[in-house]
């Protein structure tokens, strides 16, 4: 039986060709857009991080008189806790804290200190695949503790005033917000005003070596950043050092996103850094890092921002009247 019906052409190869390059543009206008999305999303959960550990230290401020930090001796032991393993109970890790023992050190303790928490992880950052451990044990350096991507910074390092980067009266090896000598309180430790000290800052995918914005080396008992696990006081940054443009010399002009740290090599102690970290500022953010200050707010701070600005707003105690460049 005869019909009218038409036979249905094929697509040719020219038109689809056309379809294909209209989808690759579209994905391509597509794509930047969700990152940037993603990226905005990331860079809010970072902020909310620091700003519960603000939330933290103040409350623990209230129920102590006085700020965690990295004494040693403890007041229990010999060992030094760092001021995080402190802070558990005030960032709802109670049951956590329960199980770390204040008079051990943290690298005999894997499964307590292995544990990863969200809360101390900058969702930009390379979590997850990275972990520390101690550069004293035998065989030196395993891996063992889970890693965290913030640091308090101890002060300011007074090579920078000697090459004329910084004002003199912010270099110091003991003017941050975080201290391994003595007792800090909100109260009366911060007399250039606790909104114009930074506290918490980033400083993150150590153990392995990253400068701007790519992985340098992975990690290893010869080359690492020495710090990263957020159990560490090493992981702390001992002072603001700076670096050259490229992250390569020490101490520097470049205070953020240059390196996540200096290159700790096989020896210990560090013939500069003895037995402190060798971390600096370090994200993974475009443009700069999320800063907690001492009053409880977070700020997003430029990598365009001088290191003299930077080092009066890491000491605490330094008088420097601030540039608005950060």
């Amino acid at each position: 039986m005869p019909t009218n019906s038409r036979a249905r052409r094929a697509f040719t190869l020219i038109e689809l060709l056309v379809v294909i390059a209209i989808i690759a543009v579209l994905i391509g206008l597509l794509l930047p857009a969700v990152q940037k999305v993603r990226e905005a999303a990331a860079r809010m959960s970072c902020q909310n991080n620091l700003k519960q550990l603000g939330l933290g230290l103040h409350n623990y401020q209230n129920a102590n008189d006085a700020l965690p930090g990295n004494i040693r001796p403890d007041a229990v032991s010999t060992v030094r806790v760092r001021w995080v393993t402190y802070l558990l109970p005030y960032i709802e890790q109670d049951n956590l804290f329960r199980q770390a023992s204040l008079s051990v050190n943290w690298h005999l303790q894997p499964n307590v200190f292995g544990t990863r928490l969200k809360g101390l992880e900058c969702p930009s950052a390379p979590n997850g695949q990275i972990v520390d451990g101690a550069p004293d044990t035998t065989p030196a350096w395993t891996n063992i503790v889970a890693n965290g991507d913030y640091a308090a910074i101890y002060g300011v390092d007074p090579r920078l005033a000697s090459a004329g980067l910084i004002d003199p009266a912010s270099a110091g090896f003991e003017n941050g917000a975080v201290s391994r000598s003595q007792r800090l309180s909100f109260t009366n430790s911060f007399p250039d005003g606790v909104s114009n000290t930074l506290h918490v800052t980033e400083s993150a995918g150590r153990p392995d070596i990253y400068r701007n914005g790519k992985l340098a080396q992975k990690a290893s008992g010869n080359s690492r950043v020495n710090g990263g696990g957020w159990c560490r006081p090493a992981s702390d940054i001992p002072f603001l050092t700076g670096s050259s443009a490229d992250g390569l010399t020490f101490p520097g002009p470049a205070a953020i996103n240059a390196t996540n740290g200096e290159t700790f090599a096989a020896g210990y102690p560090h013939p500069y850094y003895g037995t402190l970290g060798s971390s600096q500022i370090y994200g993974f953010h475009s443009g700069g890092v999320n800063a907690l200050f001492a009053d409880g707010s977070v700020r997003f701070l430029r990598q365009s921002v001088s290191i003299r600005t930077l080092a009066a707003l890491v000491s605490r105690n330094g008088g420097e009247t601030l540039a608005n460049d950060f």
